[in-house]
């Protein structure tokens, strides 16, 4: 998906950033972070990164993982750092679950599969070496420590990584087809799917052949 400039896109993404910023800003445990072990913690904001994701690209979702990051940070630089690196590493995945099932032409069940495969795969394996490097840096940990606690972290970070995209498709997916066009939402926005013609929705409802000179 090209990267969106329209009115609509930006509403929309200020809208779902400032949901990110909600759950993030303040820590309520039980509500906004479930602690699980140590410093980890299980969140829902993953879910609304990757709403974005499917219904505004990747620049937008990169976004806002940037916002994620700086919601985090005032209160905590090292929580922020493992969050923005675990919430990168799943997007590296996603965009590949994307490419590859555009590819393939998979149904919507294969590319969920897809995505839950490849999302749990790049953020397990990418935080089992980023722990190893981050937990001594923050926490003065040994190298030892830190791989054994990476290890711990594993099965958690598959967790998230599954409540995120899960919880997202099924949010995303819930969403009338008629309010998806409306509100300028999803690829159905910029492309329509009959022959080759590119169908970009004006602010009265009507539409722009941008195939066509």
């Amino acid at each position: 998906m090209p990267i969106r400039r329209d009115s609509k896109s930006i509403a929309l993404l200020a809208v779902f950033t400032a949901m990110i910023v909600a759950l993030e800003a303040v820590s309520i445990p039980f509500l906004t972070d479930i602690y699980v072990v140590g410093n980890f913690t299980i969140d829902w904001t993953g879910i609304v990164i990757f709403i974005i994701f499917l219904g505004l690209g990747t620049t937008f979702s990169l976004i806002s993982v940037a916002v994620m990051w700086i919601s985090i940070a005032y209160r905590s630089i090292a929580g922020a750092t493992f969050k923005g690196v675990a919430e990168i590493l799943t997007l590296i995945g996603l965009i590949a679950a994307q490419h590859i099932s555009r590819r393939l032409g998979l149904d919507r069940t294969r590319q969920l599969i897809l995505f839950i495969v490849l999302g749990c795969l790049f953020r397990a394996v990418g935080m089992l070496f980023a722990n190893v490097i981050l937990l001594p840096f923050f926490y003065g940990m040994t190298i030892e420590l830190a791989i054994a606690g990476s290890w711990v972290y594993l099965p958690w970070n598959i967790v998230q990584a599954i409540i995120n995209v899960v919880g997202g498709w099924t949010l995303y997916n819930l969403i009338p087809d008629e309010l998806i066009m409306q509100a300028g939402f999803g690829e159905k926005y910029q492309k329509d799917s009959v022959g080759d013609t590119d169908l970009i929705p004006e602010e009265d409802g009507t539409t722009i052949d941008t195939t066509r000179d």
